[in-house]
C-alpha cells in the first residue's frame, strides 16, 4: 500500500486513484456482464431442452404420423409455422397428419389447409391440385371453392373461375358481380377476338354495370381506341374520373363533351376547356372557379374504397386487397397542390 503513501496534497496522488478507481469498475462491469451473459445462455438452453423433448423437425413427423400428437396439436404447430412464413415446415407437417388420418372429414380439412398453404407459398398450380382433392372427398367445400377462384385468377383461367361461381351460386353463394368480373377478363384476354369483337362483347354483359364500363373504359383507353359518341353516351364518368384525368379532351368526340355535363366539368377543371363555370362536385368545382382566376396551383388525387369493408386504398382494384370482396372499388375525390407550379393565389 505504499503506493497510496502520497501527501493528499498531491495532485498525482489523486490522478492515481481516479484512474484505478475506473479500472476497477470497469473490470469488474466487464467480467459481470460476461457472467450474466452466460447465465442467460444457460438458462435458455435448459428451457429449450425442456420445451422441446425432441430435437430434429424430422422427429415432429414421425411422432404425428406414429399419433403420438394429437391432430389438433400438430394443426397448431403447422399454423405457427405458417404465421412466421416457414411455409416448408407447414406443409411437410400437414402432409404428415395427412398420412395418419384416414377419416374423410378430416382429409378434407387438412387438405384444404394444405392447398391454402401452398398458395400463400406461391405454388399456385400445387395449390389448384390439392384444393380439388379435398372437393372430391367434399364438393361443397366453400372454403377450397373460394380459393380456387382466386387461384384460376391469377392462372388467367377465368372460364374455369365462371364454373366455380356457378357452384358457389349453388350453395347460395351472391356470385352476379363476381360473375360479370371474370366473363369481362375472359373477354378482354381472348387472343382470338378482334377489338371490335371484344367490344361487342362487354357491352352485350350490359353497359349499365358500372364494373362493366369500367372495364371496357380501360380497355378503350390502354389500345387508344375511339372514344365514340355511341357507346359512352350514357357512361357514368364520375366512375372513371381517375382514368380520364390524365387524357386530353381531343381523345373523345366534341359531340359526347357537349351532350355530357359531368365530362364537359371534368376537362374544365383540367383546365382544357372553359364550358363549365360550376359544378356540383365540391372539388371539380374548386378547380373550375381556380382556372378561371388563372390559377393553376391545385390539382385532382383520387383514394378507392372498397365498397364492403370500407377499407381505403391508393390504388383501383376489382378485388378487394383487405376482404378479397370483388365488387369494384369507390372513387374518392381529393384536392392536392400541383407541383412546380408559380404565381399561385394559393
Amino acid at each position: 500500500m505504499n503506493f497510496l503513501s502520497f501527501d493528499y496534497r498531491d495532485p498525482l496522488y489523486g490522478s492515481i486513484l481516479l484512474v484505478a478507481i475506473v479500472f476497477i469498475l470497469s473490470f469488474t462491469s466487464y467480467w459481470w456482464g460476461i457472467i450474466k451473459s452466460k447465465e442467460e445462455e444457460t438458462s435458455v438452453n435448459k428451457f429449450m431442452k425442456k420445451f422441446n423433448q425432441y430435437s430434429g423437425f424430422n422427429e415432429y413427423k414421425e411422432i404425428i404420423q406414429r399419433k403420438d400428437l394429437p391432430t389438433e396439436s400438430a394443426i397448431l404447430m403447422a399454423l405457427t409455422f405458417e404465421k412466421s412464413g416457414e411455409y416448408e415446415k407447414t406443409i411437410e407437417i400437414y402432409s404428415a397428419i395427412l398420412k395418419s388420418v384416414k377419416e374423410p372429414q378430416s382429409r378434407k380439412d387438412i387438405l384444404t389447409l394444405l392447398g391454402k398453404t401452398y398458395y400463400k407459398a406461391g405454388f399456385l398450380q400445387k395449390s389448384r391440385e390439392v384444393l380439388l382433392g379435398s372437393l372430391k372427398l367434399y364438393p361443397r367445400n366453400e372454403d377450397a371453392l373460394t380459393y380456387l377462384i382466386v387461384i384460376y385468377e391469377q392462372l388467367r383461367e377465368y372460364d374455369k373461375a365462371v364454373d366455380v361461381l356457378d357452384t358457389l351460386e349453388e350453395l347460395g353463394s351472391e356470385v352476379k358481380e363476381k360473375k360479370l368480373y371474370f366473363k369481362a377478363l375472359s373477354i378482354i384476354h381472348n387472343k382470338s377476338l378482334k377489338d371490335e369483337k371484344k367490344i361487342k362483347k362487354l357491352i352485350a354483359l350490359g353497359l349499365d354495370k358500372k364494373l362493366v364500363q369500367r372495364k371496357l373504359f380501360e380497355f378503350l383507353k390502354q389500345y387508344k381506341l375511339p372514344m365514340d359518341n355511341d357507346i359512352l353516351k350514357d357512361f357514368d364518368f364520375y366512375n372513371v374520373i381517375d382514368l380520364l384525368w390524365d387524357m386530353k379532351a381531343d381523345r373523345f368526340d366534341n359531340a359526347l363533351i357537349a351532350n355530357n355535363r359531368l365530362l364537359s366539368e371534368i376537362f374544365s377543371a383540367k383546365g382544357e376547356l372553359y364550358d363549365s363555370t360550376s359544378s356540383d362536385i365540391f372539388e371539380l368545382n374548386v378547380l373550375i372557379k381556380l382556372h378561371l382566376l388563372k390559377d393553376h396551383s391545385a390539382d385532382l388525387g383520387f383514394e378507392y374504397i372498397c365498397k364492403e369493408c370500407k377499407s381505403n386504398f391508393p390504388l383501383y382494384f376489382y378485388r378487394c386487397p383487405k376482404c378479397q370482396n370483388i365488387s369494384g372499388a369507390e372513387v374518392g375525390l381529393i384536392l392536392t397542390k400541383r407541383q412546380y407550379e408559380t404565381g399561385s393565389f394559393v
